[in-house]
């Protein structure tokens, strides 16, 4: 392995792509790329979202989003009813199936951060949640419209 650029930013960057690549892992056992597991993750905290507003947030195009979600069905993790107010569209939700994999698959992500996080003092782990729920959005936003 090589070693780490010695330019802050950069090792920030080379160990946040080691995160990830490790973040993986824990939903190969179930076949699941992230970013199913991301729309498990915003179907968890938001049900009844449309495919349209998932591909929104998740800052993806319609048919991408259309064929991620089918995958999802056919996993039967993820179930679409019809929409009451617009008959056109369809309400998504995590199925009883879907919530056990997405809570399985959640626990041992917050494992790997957890371990992550026992490493910093207290007053360390409070300046970094501040700094990324500070800019989380922004970034998102700077990001996808460039």
């Amino acid at each position: 392995m090589s070693n780490p650029p010695h330019d802050p930013a950069a090792r920030l960057q080379h160990y946040a792509t080691r995160f990830i690549r490790i973040a993986r892992t824990t939903h190969k056992d179930h076949s699941i790329s992230s970013a199913q597991y991301s729309v498990m993750a915003l179907l968890d905290s938001n049900a009844g979202l449309t495919v349209v507003e998932l591909a929104r947030r998740e800052g993806v195009s319609h048919p991408s989003m259309s064929r991620l979600v089918a995958r999802l069905i056919k996993l039967d993790l993820v179930s679409s009813t019809v929409d009451n107010q617009d008959k056109r569209a369809k309400r998504l939700s995590l199925t009883p199936a879907g919530q056990s994999v997405y809570i399985e698959i959640a626990e041992r992500r917050n494992m790997l951060f957890r371990m992550l996080l026992a490493k910093l003092r207290s007053e360390s782990v409070a300046d970094i949640l501040e700094v990324v729920e500070k800019s989380a959005l922004s970034f998102e936003q700077h990001f996808r419209s460039h």
